[in-house]
Formats: C-alpha cells, sequence, structure tokens
C-alpha cells in the first residue's frame, strides 16, 4: 500500500509539473476571487470594528435631539428618562469663516468643546497643538483634514460671522471626533474639506455669540443597555417641544453613520457578487483540465486498476491534483487580498476620518477564502474525477469510441463557411464539440463582462456629479440662514451688487409616516419655475412642480412603500410643529437625497408662516462674484455660503482620489481573470490537438497553416464571446449599481462607449499575448511524439 501510494504521489507531481502553465492560469482566476473575499470582508470587518472601537472609546452619542433654546437645568430632566444612561447639553450653530488663503467662501459648524470630564458625550481626539483655555475666549480647535486642506496652521487668526456677529478666532489644535468621521456641508454628498470646516471652542464665548448664556440648543444621548431608541426618542420629542425641539434622531440617521453604514454594504455587495464570477470561471477552466487529463490518461487508469489500484486511491489521486491545481491561486489570493486590503485601509482612513485603522481579516476570514475555494475545485473536478472512477481496465486500455461526426447537416455547413481547408477544420471542431464551444465562449464572456461592470463605475459617478451640478444645480451660489427669514431678506439679496439672479427655497426637516412605516427626511419648497435650481430625472429632465401635492423620491416611496395617489403625513420639527397630509403626486428617481418637494407657496401656507424663506439660489456675475461673496460673508443673516463650482471640483477630486483607485484594483482582478481564461482555452486547445496538428505537418502543411488552424479556433471563440461579455458586463453593472444606491444618493447607470471598447482591446491583447506563446510551441511540436498519441 505504501509503495502504490509512493507511486501516485510521484505521478501527482508530474502531473502538475506537466500542467504548469494550465496550474498558472487557474491560480490567476482563482487568486483573483480569493482576494476579493478576503480584501471585502476584511474591510467589512476592519471598518465595523474600528467605527465600534472608536464610538465607544470617544463615547459618540446615539441619540440627537436639536432644538431652539431650552435652559440648562432641563438637561437634568433628560438624564431622568426611561432608558437614558447619559445625557450632555451643548451649543452649535453655523458660521462663514473669512480665510484669505482660499479666497472663497468657507462654511463651518462651530460647536461648543465637550466637558473635560471621562464620561463627557463626543469627546475629541487631541491630534496636534493642544485644547482651548478657558481664559482665551477666542481660541478654536477644528478638524484636522479642514485645516490641512484649507492650509491653516496652528497659531493662525481668522474671522468668522457667528449668528450675525463678527469675531476673530484663533487656531490652536487639531483634533478628529467620531461625529464627522464623514464631514458634509449641507446639500452636499462628498467631503469638501477646503470650504467646510467642523470648529469647537469653549463654551462660554459661544454662549455669549449665540445668545445662548445658561442655555443650550442640543441635547445628545447615550442610551441604557437594552433600552428602546424610538420610546426613549418619543419622550424626548415631548420634553423639547416647549423649547423648540426639531425631533429627536437616532445615530443611524445621524449622516456621518449613514455614509459609513452605506459604505459597508457596498462591501458586502462585492464580496456577495464578484468572488463567485471568479471563482465559478475558475471551476469551468479545472473541469476542463481535468477532462482532457482524464481522457487522455485511459491507458494509465486502466493500468493502475489492473495493478491493483482500487478506485477511491484512483479518485484521491486526481482530486489531489485539482486542490494542488487550485492551491497556488489559494495561497496567492490570501496574498494579494492582504495586500489590497492593507491599500484601500489607507484610502479609507483618509476618506473616512478614522484615527486608526488597520486591516484585519482574522481567522474565519480565512476559513471563509478556503472554503470559497474547495467548493468550485470540487465542483469542477467532480465530473471528471468520476470519469476516471467509472472506467473498467478494460475498456481503459481500448482507444474510446470516436464520436460520430458523420452529420451531413455539418459537413455542408463547413463546406459552406470555410473558404479554405484549414477553415472547414476549424469550423468542425468547433461544431462538432457545441457543449464544450459554449463553455469555452462562456468562460471568455464572463472575464468580459467582469472588466466591463468594473470600469463603468467612473462614468456612472460622474453622470451623478453633472445630473446634480449641471442639470439640477445651476446657481453659482446657495445662501443659508440661520432660521427662516421673511421676503425682505429675498429682496436685500437681490440688492446686492453683482446679483444677477435669485431663487428663493423653503427647507425643513420632517418625520414621513405612512401606514407603520417612518423616515426621517427634508421638506423642500421650491420655486414652480425655477431655473437655478430644479428637480430633475436620471435622464436630466427638468420636472415641473405642481400647484398642490409633493413628489417624493424614489428612495422615499420604497421606504414608506407609497406611490403616486397615496398620502403621506409629514411632522414638521419646527415652528408649531404642525402634521401635513401631502398628497403623493409623483415619484422622481434623482440622483441625491431623499427629499419630498413641493411649491414653496404651498408649503408656506402649510405651515401658516407667511412668505419665509431657509435660503436661495444666486446667479451672480463672474466679474463682481468676488464682491458679492465678500458682502454675503458679512451679512448678520448668512449662515451658510456654498459655492457651486468648488463643491463640485472637489467632489470630482474625491472620486479621482478614492474611487478609481478602487476600480483600478478590481479591473486589475478582471484583467486576470480576461488573461487567464484566454491562455488556458488556447494552451487546453493545443493539448487536444497536437496530434491532428502533427498530423497536418506531415502531409505538407506548412506551420503558419497549422497555426492557422489552431488560433484561428481561439479568434473565432475570442469574436463569439465579444457580444455576450459585453451584454453580460452591462447587465452586471447594472445589477450592481443597483446594489450601491442607498438613501443618500442614487447611481445612474451609464455605459461608457470607450469602456466597451477597452474591453475588446483588453481582450484582443490577451489573444494576441496568448498566439505568440502558442505559436512558439506549435512551430515546436514534436511530430514523432504526437503521432505517437493513442486516439
Amino acid at each position: 500500500m505504501i509503495r502504490l501510494r509512493s507511486t501516485l504521489t510521484v505521478k501527482l507531481f508530474r502531473d502538475l509539473w506537466r500542467l504548469r502553465a494550465q496550474a498558472v492560469a487557474i491560480a490567476l482566476v482563482t487568486a483573483a476571487g480569493i482576494a476579493t473575499v478576503v480584501m471585502a470582508q476584511g474591510l467589512i470587518r476592519s471598518l465595523d470594528a474600528t467605527r465600534a472601537a472608536y464610538y465607544d472609546q470617544y463615547r459618540f452619542a446615539e441619540i440627537f435631539a436639536p432644538l431652539v433654546r431650552a435652559p440648562e437645568p432641563v438637561i437634568a430632566e433628560v438624564r431622568r428618562l426611561p432608558g437614558v444612561a447619559a445625557a450632555d447639553s451643548r451649543i452649535s450653530a453655523r458660521a462663514t469663516l473669512d480665510l484669505p488663503q482660499i479666497g472663497e467662501p468657507v462654511s463651518a459648524r462651530v460647536h461648543s468643546l465637550p466637558a473635560p470630564t471621562a464620561d463627557a458625550l463626543n469627546r475629541l481626539v487631541l491630534r496636534g497643538g493642544r485644547l482651548p483655555e478657558p481664559e482665551n475666549p477666542n481660541e478654536v480647535v477644528a478638524s484636522e483634514p479642514f485645516v490641512l486642506d484649507a492650509g491653516l496652521r496652528l497659531g493662525d487668526r481668522f474671522r468668522a460671522v457667528l449668528y450675525g456677529k463678527q469675531v476673530e478666532l484663533r487656531l490652536v489644535g487639531t483634533v478628529l471626533s467620531p461625529e464627522y468621521i464623514y464631514a458634509l456641508a449641507p446639500g452636499q454628498f462628498m467631503p469638501d474639506n477646503r470650504h467646510y470646516g467642523i470648529l469647537w471652542m469653549a463654551r462660554e464665548p459661544l454662549a455669549a455669540a449665540l445668545d445662548r448664556k445658561q442655555a443650550f440648543n442640543e441635547a445628545l444621548v447615550r442610551l441604557s443597555p437594552g433600552a428602546d431608541s424610538d420610546d426613549v426618542i418619543r419622550r424626548l420629542d415631548l420634553l423639547l417641544a416647549p423649547y423648540g425641539g426639531v425631533g429627536a434622531y437616532s445615530r443611524k440617521q445621524q449622516i456621518s453613520d449613514r455614509f459609513i453604514s452605506s459604505e459597508i454594504e457596498q462591501l458586502r455587495t462585492m464580496a456577495a457578487v464578484l468572488p463567485p464570477v471568479f471563482l465559478l470561471v475558475a471551476a469551468f477552466l479545472l473541469n476542463i483540465v481535468l477532462a482532457r487529463l482524464v481522457e487522455t490518461e485511459r491507458e494509465i487508469i486502466g493500468l493502475m486498476k489492473a495493478f491493483g489500484f482500487r478506485n477511491r486511491a484512483i479518485l484521491l489521486h486526481y482530486a489531489a491534483l485539482a486542490l494542488l491545481l487550485a492551491f497556488g491561486g489559494f495561497v496567492l489570493g490570501i496574498g494579494l487580498g492582504i495586500w489590497l486590503g492593507r491599500a484601500l485601509s489607507q484610502v479609507y482612513q483618509r476618506f473616512y476620518t478614522f484615527p486608526f485603522l488597520a486591516f484585519r481579516a482574522g481567522l474565519d476570514v480565512y476559513l471563509l477564502a478556503a472554503a470559497a475555494t474547495l467548493v468550485p475545485v470540487l465542483l469542477g473536478a467532480t465530473t471528471a474525477v468520476w470519469r476516471s472512477a467509472r472506467l473498467t481496465p478494460a475498456a481503459a486500455m481500448q482507444p474510446p469510441k470516436p464520436a460520430d461526426f458523420s452529420s451531413a447537416i455539418l459537413g455542408r455547413l463547413t463546406n459552406r463557411l470555410g473558404p479554405d481547408e484549414p477553415s472547414r477544420i476549424i469550423l468542425r471542431g468547433l461544431l462538432r464539440r457545441p457543449l464544450r464551444t459554449a463553455l469555452t465562449v462562456l468562460g471568455l464572456a464572463s472575464a468580459l463582462a467582469l472588466y466591463v461592470a468594473t470600469q463603468n463605475a467612473p462614468a456612472s459617478m460622474n453622470r451623478m456629479i453633472e445630473l446634480g451640478f449641471g442639470a439640477a444645480d445651476r446657481s453659482d451660489l446657495m445662501v443659508t440662514f440661520a432660521e427662516a427669514r421673511d421676503a425682505r431678506a429675498l429682496y436685500e439679496l437681490a440688492r446686492i451688487p453683482g446679483v444677477i439672479a435669485v431663487q428663493p427655497f423653503r427647507a425643513t426637516d420632517a418625520r414621513f409616516r405612512a401606514g407603520h412605516y417612518l423616515l426621517r427626511e427634508g421638506l423642500v419648497g421650491a420655486e414652480r419655475d425655477g431655473d437655478l435650481s430644479r428637480l430633475v430625472d436620471m435622464q436630466g429632465d427638468a420636472v415641473s412642480l405642481p400647484k398642490d401635492g409633493a413628489i417624493i423620491s424614489g428612495r422615499m416611496a420604497q421606504a414608506l412603500d407609497v406611490g403616486r395617489g397615496d398620502v403621506v403625513e409629514a411632522e414638521v420639527g419646527e415652528g408649531e410643529r404642525p402634521v401635513l397630509r401631502l398628497p403623493v403626486v409623483g415619484v422622481l428617481d434623482s440622483p441625491f437625497g431623499a427629499t419630498a418637494t413641493l411649491d414653496r407657496g404651498a408649503l408656506n401656507r402649510l405651515l401658516r408662516e407667511g412668505n419665509t424663506l431657509s435660503g436661495a439660489y444666486l446667479e451672480v456675475d463672474p466679474a463682481r462674484r468676488a464682491a458679492a461673496e465678500k458682502r454675503l460673508e458679512q451679512s448678520p443673516m448668512v449662515a451658510g455660503i456654498s459655492r457651486s463650482a468648488a463643491a463640485e471640483r472637489a467632489i470630482r477630486s474625491t472620486i479621482e482620489e478614492n474611487l478609481l483607485t478602487m476600480t483600478l484594483f478590481y479591473s486589475g482582478l478582471a484583467g486576470l481573470v480576461v488573461a487567464g481564461v484566454v491562455y488556458n482555452s488556447a494552451r487546453i486547445s493545443l493539448s487536444e490537438q497536437a496530434r491532428d496538428l502533427a498530423s497536418l505537418r506531415v502531409l505538407g502543411f506548412r506551420r503558419r497553416e497549422v497555426a492557422f488552424v489552431l488560433l484561428g479556433e481561439q479568434a473565432i471563440l475570442l469574436l463569439l464571446s465579444l457580444p455576450l461579455g459585453l451584454v453580460g458586463g452591462v447587465e452586471l453593472w447594472r445589477y450592481l449599481a443597483g446594489r450601491f444606491n442607498s438613501d443618500l444618493f442614487t447611481i445612474p447607470v451609464v455605459i461608457d462607449p470607450r469602456v466597451l471598447g477597452q474591453g475588446v482591446i483588453v481582450m484582443a491583447a490577451a489573444g494576441a499575448a496568448t498566439a505568440m506563446l502558442i505559436r512558439r510551441r506549435v512551430d515546436r511540436l514534436d511530430l514523432v511524439r504526437a503521432l505517437k498519441t493513442r486516439e
């Protein structure tokens, strides 16, 4: 038994060496799938664990309750609510900053510093400098990404407008906060750290500037273990309603946490969709290799059985060969996945401002990767291995029964389509093995589909930006007020020198309810005939607002399970806190947000507040833009200024730095699959047709004619796979884009024709490189050895 096992072991490694070229191709495809598993699952775990540790270590609040003004003793009542483990009050306001080195409007959110105690909520991570001292009221610390992108240095002084008051501030430190892992300016969906910053200053000077002495305008709450978040929010709203509470919300609705959760869900999608495609292609390649090996080793299998090898030993031999063929891919995939995971961790740490983010996959992820390797290996090897066990010694010692290729239809078809004999040989080889031809085309198409799907992401993101800034927002500046203003503010904006046109809007937060579904989102009143800001669909076409009723986003309609003709209730969190019944007159799929929009005049009437506005979109004369911006920065009614061109530049820069890096990684993996499938297909064809090609040489065919037979077959397979791969790639991207959508944005499905062309070029390049390698093997074909091979 030891001798038999030793013999099979020697044969095992000889087979592995003989199949080394195919083993490399299989390893590349397997490695791509395993790398995606390790990278995606490791990043999911790393982001989840880092977020949880960050939140816990710095005591990030679980409920946020903004309000207008409440006396400080009210926070003690909040702490006594059932389910509340800890609660802090703070002061928060929007501000505009005057930074000469930028020369464009800069908005900021200013918070009072957390209490200097270990149990304070939303504590800060000091990254440089120091915290403000109580005796220096103008000192502030700022978020580190803002300081770096805005070109600030410790000790710099700058002016800010807080609630209509101009103050001079001095930067003394840089910090990070669990509340602003993803810091977004109002109305944006990607960070612009150059034009939007987060500041913290001592509570007393901030209270004096905002007229909030011994008062606060936001409560932060952490829950007791097992507490019901919804019940605590309900009690908070009842308690804070007399003080202008605008509706408490949970951490899951906090904008920074929502984006991180969305990113984790996208990684889960990648981990669920892409690896199976990679690994199924690997299973297909493995099946072809082993099936061909068993077919050529019929006589050897018969001899082994005649000499006493049992079926079980032969089965285990070929199963072990299958595992060894995939083992290299598993090891390479683990290493590649760890490398990609660490590289992307650095990208994520820049994009999401964590103080720490280490890539850790864990033993269970590696076990998952091992299982992901084992399943396709067994799937691909089962048919071929089972075929080896079914052969009897007598049947195995005989050549296989020749296939019946006498079909008259095939003969006539090949004679008509093939202009010469080599061409007819190619067509006969393809048509006589339709299943293998179809599977090969499917494998090549799958590789192309992966490339096309991963490369279309940048075009779709660019289209989303064009819809947001070119079609929907066509203004130069967006001005927001600290609180709703009457129509006089509109006239004051229009009189600013350089302002060409003004389009007001009214915006507020509301709780939308339909049946038992509940959603907290924005309620916007817009101008029906406005041209600076418009509602647009995913094709970029403007949508007119009706006189009555609301147009809601597709994401809101899905979350509330409503459609056109239904009615939703909107509980407004400010003013008289009315509950509005809004007929849904339209459902609009738009790039950003999940808002409900209606005519501003109609919203003003429903809120019973007269002609009021929350801000306005401005068109400004380019020659006088700087003066207009300066005037707006000095205005006491303006709480924030956003320049559309600057926001668009920041978003494009972010996409180029982060999305394109990830796209490059995934495209590289798809490229490995393309190369592996194309080469393996050609290499197996050469192995199968070696005797036929040698016979052609003996009959007088020249080397280039013999090579034409083999390479022509591969060229036809590639051509047949192109339309299927292009269509499959488009549909795969449609599916992935749909899974990537969240309640914060919708990715339009854009198919870039250049990507389709690039996919064809990549396949052609892989085919050309393979043709060069295979042509060399054909030219060096050992005619005597090939002709001695038994059919």
